[in-house]
């Protein structure tokens, strides 16, 4: 019985524009009509811009060969589902979809994970955005979207995105530390905090200076067996600290390696490689 005065108001819709073929319709707009599901709109091919948008439409079900479809309106309404109902619209290039009742995130993205040219997404005033990471969730999956919730998506937010849902490579980025050294005056920090100098007696035992630390002698530790572990693995921290990398490098002479016509001459030349190590 609902379904014969939707035919109605699309017909005088048609009327109104003065469409007599279907196949040149191009926009549809339906909103504010007390829909409470979306009509069959497949007649409609070349259907582009279509508004469903103040309605009372709780699913969708019917739009599955509208292909064509770039710009689709449905805020307003009480959607609780999208699965199946948008995924084949991978034309689409704005969609509304916020004051709905859409409560999981991953719902939304998987049902949008193929519209590459997606660039405009609302789903602001729906029970998900409770969460208060689902907008680093939502860029980093629909990579295409630039304004997401009427707010720009910029680099920035898309770097703390790839870290918050990449995991691994957020504890790659934390630990990771090329070309820099253990920060000792946090360690002295550390000693202070307790009540004891700014140089322990654990520390007199570590040569200084700033070649490559020699073989240490012995210490003797007369404490429990607990607290000799704490101080042996601080002096293994402090020689970490103390200790230069050592780098080799090869240089080889060109000059001396044969070419073609002294190969066929059977000249031997000498050609060694030399070492060099550095220390940084």
């Amino acid at each position: 019985m609902a379904a014969a005065p939707v035919q109605e108001v699309i017909e005088n819709v048609l009327k109104l524009h003065k469409i007599k073929r279907k196949c040149n319709v191009i926009e549809l707009f339906l909103a504010k009509e007390g829909l409470t599901e979306v009509p069959d709109l497949s007649r409609f091919k070349q259907l582009q811009y279509l508004w469903l948008n103040h309605n009372k439409i709780k699913t969708i079900s019917s739009l599955k060969m509208n292909w064509c479809l770039k710009e689709l309106y449905l805020q307003y309404n009480m959607l609780l589902d999208l699965t199946g109902s948008l995924k084949h619209l991978t034309s689409l290039q704005i969609l509304l979809l916020h004051n709905n009742r859409l409560t999981k995130v991953e719902m939304i993205v998987a049902e949008l994970k193929k519209m590459t040219w997606l660039h405009t997404l609302n789903i602001f005033n729906n029970p998900l955005t409770q969460d208060k990471d689902y907008r680093l969730y939502v860029i980093y999956h629909l990579p295409s979207v630039k304004l997401l919730d009427r707010q720009y998506v910029y680099q920035k937010e898309r770097e703390a995105a790839l870290d918050f849902c990449n995991q691994d490579r957020m504890r790659v980025r934390q630990s990771l530390a090329f070309g820099q050294r253990i920060q000792t005056h946090l360690l002295k920090q550390k000693v202070l905090k307790r009540g004891g100098s700014a140089h322990p007696s654990w520390m007199s035992a570590v040569p200084r200076g700033k070649g490559i630390l020699k073989k240490t002698k012995k210490i003797m530790v007369n404490v429990s067996s607990s607290s000799s572990e704490r101080d042996i693995s601080k002096i293994d921290v402090v020689q970490r600290v103390k200790q230069k990398s050592m780098m080799e490098h090869s240089i080889f002479d060109w000059s001396k390696v044969p070419n073609a016509q002294q190969k066929r001459q059977g000249d031997e030349l000498t050609v060694t490689s030399q070492i060099i190590t550095q220390f940084r």
